[in-house]
């Protein structure tokens, strides 16, 4: 979370899930398992140990590019993964997708996206650009996460925590939850029902309203969208318990402009809507 969400959000998220009974224990570094009668014993750096039925791993990944040895594909230094063009090609009749493609995005620059959204979406387009396409990969992926049934949030383009931020936020009211945001999807996979979709056309009135302020520590941050900046322009965004809003944020970041005034952008999300 820390390195997406920004410092306020992060801290009120960890403190929500230790209220709900989750044990978090940040800055620990796992040195071994091992299989204790029929429980599994973690040893950490520092020394502490903790007991437990089951673990579940979920550490990102590295991609396998054993293959650029063999076939003279370049590697990215910086993000890793098989560097391509703006066509997911790494040189004559190679094409790369997914996880292991580092592209080089229009809007924001070379990347490498581990998105379940951005596998289906690029592997799509390699597939095209083989028959001789030859069209480039503009698609902003989304990813999402539930915190617990009354919390989620969906997010898209570069979220990193190390950004500027602004955030907005609303009272939350009974249906912003990703519980009620699954009925109406049909699905438990959000990225299946907002891969590609993209609003027409995004109209921002002018407003004299003040820039909007970081939230205090200790407010409720019930509903929001939370703009990353990158040279005044919104790079990245973060919708908080707002739901099937992804085709609007897609064509704000596809846009590249500046705003003078967010709270007007994050009303086009129906953030006060009841």
């Amino acid at each position: 979370m820390g390195k997406v969400l920004p410092e306020y959000l992060s801290n009120w998220t960890t403190e929500k899930v230790r209220r709900e009974g989750v044990n978090v224990m940040p800055n620990a570094v796992v040195k071994s398992v091992s299989v204790c009668g029929n429980r599994l014993m973690i040893k950490l750096k520092d020394g502490r140990k903790v007991e437990t039925d089951h673990i579940v791993a979920a550490v990102g990944l590295e991609p396998n590019v054993e293959l650029a040895k063999s076939a003279g594909l370049e590697v990215d230094s910086d993000f890793g993964g098989f560097r391509v063009n703006a066509e997911l090609q790494a040189r004559s009749n190679i094409w790369v997708a997914g996880d292991a493609a580092c592209f080089y995005d229009i809007k924001l620059g070379r990347r490498r996206v581990e998105h379940h959204d951005h596998a289906v979406v690029s592997g799509r387009l390699a597939g095209e650009n083989m028959t001789g396409a030859a069209k480039p990969y503009w698609h902003q992926s989304m990813f999402w996460s539930d915190l617990g049934p009354n919390v989620g949030y969906e997010a898209i383009g570069l979220v990193d925590s190390s950004l500027p931020t602004v955030g907005v936020f609303a009272k939350a009211t009974a249906k912003d939850t990703p519980k009620s945001a699954t009925e109406q999807s049909g699905t438990g996979i959000r990225s299946e029902s907002e891969t590609e979709a993209e609003a027409s056309e995004v109209h921002i009135s002018p407003s004299f309203s003040p820039t909007p302020q970081v939230p205090k520590q200790g407010e409720d941050y019930g509903k929001g969208v939370i703009f990353y900046l990158r040279d005044k322009v919104v790079v990245g965004i973060v919708l908080w318990n707002i739901f099937n809003r992804m085709p609007i944020a897609r064509k704000i970041i596809k846009d590249g402009e500046e705003h003078d005034d967010l709270n007007e952008v994050a009303k086009l999300f129906n953030i006060h809507e009841e």
